[in-house]
């Protein structure tokens, strides 16, 4: 009988190194991330308009593909596209030393091309799981969906204000505002 090569959290950045790929890791498997331009253009926004937001309001931590440990035995990475950690949940020395454990205030997954949207509120639903109090799913120069512990999505369309008092307070932002115009 097969058994299945299970990898651990602590593996994950040295074969991200050595196989110069970006990589989570589900349940101890690997599994490859990839994303196209438009993806980045959009994830970038997203950073920039709430990291502008944090460096005013001194809230927490906000970062980009930074992995973060959600489960153990097996073990269970993701790379947010974005995330936003609130003050006080990731000391300066935690943050050095490589992935950390916990599930971040906010998450947002920005859709790539290969994406399927039932793999995104998938992912979504696994962070809400492990603790994340808001996951942000964003579809590209079309909308974003608010998923809440215990509640139904929220689809917000591209004249919509996206919000969330309680986990970003004093944030606000029209969905439009996430897409970088295409146009040269």
């Amino acid at each position: 009988m097969a058994t299945k090569l299970l990898f651990r959290a602590e593996d994950l950045l040295d074969l991200q190194s050595t196989l110069n790929k970006r990589l989570e890791l589900v349940k101890g498997e690997l599994y490859e991330v990839s994303t196209g331009w438009r993806h980045g253009e959009v994830m970038g926004r997203i950073y920039s308009l709430l990291d502008f937001w944090n460096r005013m309001h001194k809230a927490g931590r906000v970062a980009c593909d930074a992995g973060v440990i959600l489960e153990r035995d097996p073990d269970t990475v993701r790379g947010p596209d974005v995330s936003f950690v609130r003050k006080g949940r990731i000391s300066a020395e935690q943050a050095r030393r490589g992935f950390v454990e916990l599930a971040p205030d906010l998450a947002v997954e920005v859709k790539s091309p290969n994406d399927t949207w039932a793999s995104q509120v998938a992912k979504a639903q696994e962070y809400l799981a492990k603790g994340t109090a808001l996951v942000l799913l964003v579809r590209p120069d079309e909308y974003a969906e608010v998923h809440r512990p215990g509640q139904q999505p929220l689809r917000l369309g591209l004249d919509d204000i996206f919000t969330a008092e309680d986990v970003l307070p004093g944030f606000a932002a029209p969905i439009r505002d996430f897409f970088p115009e295409t146009s040269e």
